[in-house]
């Protein structure tokens, strides 16, 4: 496995991974409109446009991991840390994350996420990120922003 920085060509697949990724998530929580889910291909295009991607491939070159990330003012704003499920819990997202805040300088770095999801959330915690804001997005859920 190797990180490597994503290309335009890749997008595609980096929306099916992440459909992968957060597609049984969501429907546990049934949020079926949950950004990760109904975000479209020219979306991700223009978002990718404006952002640093790393990708994982495997050893037969197919993306398994991604994360992206943009700073503004020295804040570093991470977003999509994803991992295939048949991927997940083997250190690439630890990887990707350590990777991208390493690649691109800043004096802060915040996120995003859904307090509900637990194993992110404590994830984010584990690598020193705190809670600073929360936010209602649905019946029972609640995006929280946390930063380090």
């Amino acid at each position: 496995m190797r990180i490597e920085l994503a290309t335009i060509q890749d997008v595609p697949e980096l929306l099916d991974l992440q459909h992968k990724a957060f597609g049984s998530l969501c429907e546990e929580l049934d949020w079926n409109d949950a950004p990760p889910l109904t975000e479209t291909l020219e979306h991700v295009r223009e978002e990718f446009a404006q952002c640093t991607t790393l990708k994982v491939l495997n050893d037969e070159g197919r993306i398994i991991g991604s994360v992206y990330g943009s700073v503004t003012d020295g804040s570093l704003y991470i977003g999509r840390l994803m991992v295939l499920p048949e991927y997940q819990q083997q250190s690439i997202g630890k990887q990707l994350f350590r990777e991208i805040q390493r690649l691109l300088p800043h004096h802060r770095a915040w996120l995003c996420t859904c307090k509900q999801v637990r194993p992110p959330y404590e994830f984010y915690l584990r690598e020193g990120f705190r809670p600073y804001k929360d936010e209602i997005v649905g019946p029972g859920l609640t995006w929280v922003y946390m930063e380090k």
